[in-house]
């Protein structure tokens, strides 16, 4: 069941949802704001359960170049690559401070 509610706008954002409506093919003005209301209130998800965005960003990644991945098998494999992170931290912190 519907419940009819009124609100108050300024004119132009009436006309200008109006046009909207017309030119995006929403059938009444409701329909529109029922759409927009839907888009802000319960996320756009995908059937996976990510946004559009997440899920484009997957797909991507997905899709990359695997050769130059690292596979990490062992504990020193994990410690490795933290050790050069922690490295490159500390050539970021040190170009950092000698710019400031």
């Amino acid at each position: 069941m519907n419940t009819t509610i009124n609100i108050s706008i300024p004119k132009k954002m009436l006309d200008d949802a109006k046009k909207y409506a017309t030119l995006r093919g929403y059938g009444s003005l409701s329909e529109l704001i029922r759409d927009t209301l839907r888009g802000k209130l319960y996320m756009n998800l995908t059937e996976n359960g990510f946004t559009p965005e997440e899920e484009d960003e997957i797909l991507r990644i997905a899709a990359s170049d695997d050769s130059q991945d690292e596979v990490w098998e062992t504990e020193e494999d994990v410690d490795r690559f933290f050790d050069k992170v922690e490295k490159e931290v500390k050539k970021i912190k040190a170009k950092k401070t000698k710019n400031d």
